[in-house]
């Protein structure tokens, strides 16, 4: 059995569709580990370096937010989850220890892509090739369906 790196970070309480995500991301190698608290998160986060980190927006000692200069002083990736009613919205906060909150937005569908990603599992493509999100501004248009972008067919 091969040994699973530990690169996840999930800070807050996660929704069963990210559960279920995490456990097919482990069964490929990347391990996650969960803080119930923003305190449990900052303690992990000086100790161990996390590539992705998957935080609530809203916790009992503060907000995802809060941990954002931390994640960009070791490089990673922070996604922070606003709830919605029925799903989550995803908001890119700092990407490859870049700050980008406000240039888009992921579904709860993308995020799975877009972890993948960031650990290195989509034959080089780029973050901006696997799926733009949704544009923090943009308007619904005929290329969009339920605010996901659809691919274009390629001329075969």
């Amino acid at each position: 059995m091969s040994a699973i790196g530990m690169r996840i970070l999930t800070i807050g309480t996660c929704s069963a569709d990210t559960v279920a995500m995490l456990n097919r991301l482990a069964k490929r190698g990347w391990g996650s580990r969960t803080a119930e608290t923003l305190s449990e998160g900052r303690s992990l986060l000086k100790t161990f370096k996390f590539d992705l980190v998957l935080s609530s927006e809203s916790l009992s000692e503060g907000r995802g937010y809060d941990v954002s200069e931390t994640v960009a002083g070791q490089s990673g990736t922070l996604l922070v989850g606003v709830a919605l009613s029925e799903s989550c919205l995803w908001l890119p906060v700092i990407e490859r220890g870049k700050h980008v909150l406000g240039k888009r937005a992921l579904n709860a569908s993308m995020l799975e892509l877009t972890a993948q990603d960031l650990l290195g599992e989509t034959d080089g493509q780029s973050l901006t090739e696997i799926g733009r999100g949704i544009p923090m501004h943009a308007e619904r248009s005929e290329a969009t369906r339920n605010g996901v972008p659809r691919r274009k067919k390629s001329a075969a």
